[in-house]
């Protein structure tokens, strides 16, 4: 079939948006048992579920509010200045057992009215596409806290293809979207394995302690393994590797500022804290430079250490390891670039250990203000071997 066949129809023709229920707090839980209540807080940027920082719920549960897996829902309000996931779709998988899922009142549930007419999993693509969004987003209320409504995201209008095409199209980017899912695990295994080497050779030193027993360091070639002395030495520190030293970050990298050119694009990618996670960026979704929060200033660059100031514990950081000269970030980062002397991934490492942001942290709560909050001067004493 071509385009031709394609027809221009209004969303709120052939669906329906209920809300969720208005669940009451006092009977939320931080762990099971109970319900699982989704909120905005569960979509990911760029639409998907998440299933980080889930809520539980121990009351009575109306009916009509829980959930089922594959259920279509849509964020109503957003929290966030940014509006990151406003309107954005999930598809829900299937609740752990002896569990529901809920949704509460600032999300939609997606009703289709004509399933002979249109798909479902083609809807959570189209859902996703920047047509959608920037009519969301153009339609929104509230200034601190984002909103959208039913009627606004069934007013989105758009060429639908016949329900065969839907389909096709959509088995395709669920093929993909599988893939993607298969290779973020193998990155979450490769993550923990980097952890465990850094920890292994730059914390406990192994390598050095094998070689003062004259044994060949675990899973280590012998030319890796002449990079690493076969002796300590006393440190500030304490016992350190023969040869190693003892340097303040101040001497090792520098608060890169600069602000960010927007002469030279009209559309730019803005990564907020909430943005990065764990060393992750959670999107890389082109918007206008028009309308751009405040705080949309700095620019970065490869092996710049992205580090939230906020909250350091809360584990807000990446590093660049790619061509970045469309992207902004917030004014609320630190952009951390290493000096020669130091390799920028190690510095990185080190940087986001869990001990070093735990004393990150202590320093942020110590500090008046509205927030736990760092500064690179505050941290510019942290000693590193």
């Amino acid at each position: 079939m071509s385009n031709s066949d394609w027809k221009f129809v209004k969303l709120g023709d052939l669906i329906d948006i209920t809300h969720g229920y208005a669940f009451k707090g006092e009977f939320f839980r931080e762990a099971p048992p109970g319900d699982i209540l989704l909120t905005p807080g569960n979509f990911a940027v760029g639409g998907g579920f998440k299933s980080d920082k889930l809520k539980y719920y121990v009351g009575d549960v109306p009916e009509d509010f829980i959930l089922f897996k594959n259920d279509l829902l849509v964020t109503m309000t957003d929290l966030s200045k940014a509006a990151d996931t406003l309107g954005y779709p999930a598809l829900l998988p299937q609740s752990p057992k002896n569990c529901h899922f809920l949704h509460n009142q600032r999300l939609g549930k997606v009703i289709i009215k004509f399933e002979n007419l249109l798909n479902k999993y083609y809807l959570y693509y189209r859902l996703r596409t920047d047509s959608y969004r920037n009519e969301v987003l153009a339609s929104a209320t509230g200034t601190t806290v984002k909103h959208t409504s039913p009627n606004h995201i069934k007013k989105y209008q758009f060429h639908l293809p016949p329900l065969p095409e839907q389909k096709a199209i959509a088995y395709i980017l669920g093929t993909l979207d599988d893939k993607i899912e298969l290779n973020q695990q193998m990155n979450q295994t490769l993550e923990a394995m980097a952890k465990a080497i850094f920890k292994s050779w730059f914390v406990d030193f192994d390598p050095v302690r094998a070689k003062m027993e004259g044994r060949q360091p675990v899973g280590m070639d012998a030319a890796t393994a002449e990079l690493f002395p076969d002796s300590f030495q006393e440190s500030a520190l304490g016992m350190i590797p023969r040869g190693w030293e003892v340097e303040e970050l101040g001497n090792l990298a520098q608060n890169f500022s600069k602000t960010f050119d927007f002469s030279r694009h009209e559309s730019v990618i803005f990564i907020n804290t909430g943005d990065v996670l764990s060393g992750k960026f959670l999107h890389s979704n082109l918007v206008s430079k028009d309308g751009l929060p405040g705080q949309a200033k700095k620019s970065i660059d490869k092996n710049d250490i992205l580090l939230s100031e906020i909250r350091p514990a809360n584990q807000r950081y990446a590093f660049v390891d790619f061509d970045a000269n469309n992207y902004v970030v917030s004014t609320k980062f630190m952009i951390i670039r290493a000096f020669e002397m130091i390799e920028p991934r190690l510095l990185y490492r080190i940087l986001t250990s869990q001990s070093s942001l735990a004393e990150f942290q202590i320093v942020a709560e110590s500090r008046s203000g509205t927030f736990p909050q760092v500064t690179f001067d505050s941290i510019s004493y942290f000693p590193i071997i």
